[in-house]
């Protein structure tokens, strides 16, 4: 059983090396800016949770901005494909309020249909605050997967050590930006 553990934890941390790797070549043009940014800066502790409301037209348009913003910003080209998968399922967790796929491949949530203050924008605005400081791919990946950890989309015993290594390089790359 321990042994199954160490191999099990082996795995994740190849995992997590390869998203790295992957991210860290990729990432070598970053800087553009799309314009319509300031439209979307909002002071989150502002929002009223309790009254936020489904408004599809806003859904939508949000929902797309920030596919937009990924399309432009995450690598392109067949060779970035798992870690533009890997960030954009860290992204459909957070969206769909920690919804994971079954052992079908099924999610049972759409992440067009997010909470607009609550999800979509805090979205947007955490990929705007990563274009600004010129993150990376990885970066994304940590931001989101922060994002899902914060609102508890993952339960206790699915904090696993990947997670928790997860958490540790997310608060070391903040610690060095500041």
């Amino acid at each position: 059983m321990k042994e199954e553990r160490k191999d099990w934890k082996k795995e994740l941390d190849k995992e997590l090396e390869e998203i790295k790797k992957l991210a860290q070549e990729a990432d070598n043009n970053k800087g553009f800016e799309l314009g319509f940014e300031d439209d979307f800066e909002e002071d989150v502790s502002q929002i009223d949770f309790i009254d936020d409301k489904q408004n599809p037209q806003e859904s939508y348009r949000l929902y797309y901005a920030i596919e937009g913003i990924l399309k432009t910003h995450l690598p392109k080209g067949p060779k970035y494909k798992q870690l533009r998968n890997f960030v954009r399922e860290e992204k459909i967790i957070f969206l769909t309020g920690g919804k994971k796929k079954d052992e079908r491949g099924i999610r049972g949530a759409d992440s067009r249909q997010a909470y607009i203050s609550t999800h979509l924008k805090v979205v947007l605005n955490s990929l705007l605050e990563w274009i600004k400081e010129g993150g990376n791919s990885f970066d994304l990946f940590l931001r989101f997967r922060q994002l899902n950890i914060q609102y508890g989309y993952f339960r206790e015993d699915e904090l696993s050590d990947y997670n928790q290594a997860l958490i540790t390089a997310l608060n070391n790359n903040s610690k060095d930006k500041n």
